[in-house]
C-alpha cells in the first residue's frame, strides 16, 4: 500500500509543478508587457510624442523593399526609444507566442 501511495505522490507531484510553473510564466510575461508598455510610453512622453502611434517594428530599412516607409515621429520614435521598443515588441511576441500554445493570460 506504502508503495502504490509513493508512486501515486511520485507522478501527481509533477503534474501539480508544472501547473504553477505555466501559471508563473503567464504572470512573469503579463508583468514584462506591462513594464515594456509603460516604459515605451514613459520615453514617448519625454521626447513629446506621447499622442503618436507605437511603431510596430524597429526597421528604419529593408534591405529587400528599401527605405520602410514612416513619418517623422516614427523615425523619432525608434532611434530614441530604440529599446524601450525593442522590449515592447519582444514582450509582445512572447505573449503572443503564449496565447498561441493556449496557456495565455486571456487579458
Amino acid at each position: 500500500m506504502n508503495a502504490r501511495r509513493s508512486l501515486a505522490v511520485a507522478a501527481l507531484v509533477p503534474w501539480l509543478l508544472s501547473g504553477c510553473a505555466t501559471a508563473d510564466i503567464a504572470e512573469s510575461v503579463q508583468a514584462r508587457l506591462t513594464k515594456a508598455e509603460a516604459e515605451m510610453s514613459l520615453c514617448k512622453q519625454n521626447i513629446g510624442l506621447a499622442s503618436a502611434p507605437t511603431p510596430a517594428t524597429t526597421a528604419l530599412y529593408d534591405s529587400a523593399t528599401g527605405p520602410v516607409a514612416q513619418d517623422a515621429s516614427q523615425v523619432k520614435i525608434k532611434t530614441l526609444c530604440g529599446r524601450e521598443l525593442r522590449e515592447l515588441l519582444d514582450a509582445r511576441r512572447a505573449m503572443n507566442e503564449l496565447r498561441r500554445r493556449g496557456t495565455g493570460t486571456g487579458g
